[in-house]
């Protein structure tokens, strides 16, 4: 859970909102540390973290079947045959147009 806040040689390796939530997400959906419920915890959480950072989601970008596929690509991607860069690549960039200043 402390994946936002690592630094690398001094420097944030993840420097913009998005991808520190996009960090956040997917360390929450690859390792499922709950025995049911992860991606009902991890929406839950990046509403949460949206809101403590005075931001929100853009519903019209970030609904309910992109929301779905996108967490339940994260939490497969073993399964699935998908490089972890890549389903990383498209969380951070989907929530990079799906998340707005409140």
């Amino acid at each position: 859970m402390q994946r936002p806040q690592v630094t690398t040689l001094g420097r944030e390796a993840y420097p913009s909102f998005s991808e520190k939530v996009s960090a956040f997400l997917f360390a929450l959906l690859q390792y499922s540390p709950f025995r049911g419920g992860n991606r009902r915890v991890a929406l839950a959480s990046l509403v949460a973290f949206c809101e403590l950072n005075n931001r929100t989601l853009d519903a019209r970008i970030f609904d309910e079947k992109a929301a779905e596929t996108l967490f339940k690509r994260a939490a497969g991607y073993r399964e699935l045959g998908i490089p972890p860069e890549n389903v990383y690549r498209e969380m951070r960039e989907l929530l990079a147009r799906a998340i707005v200043a409140a």
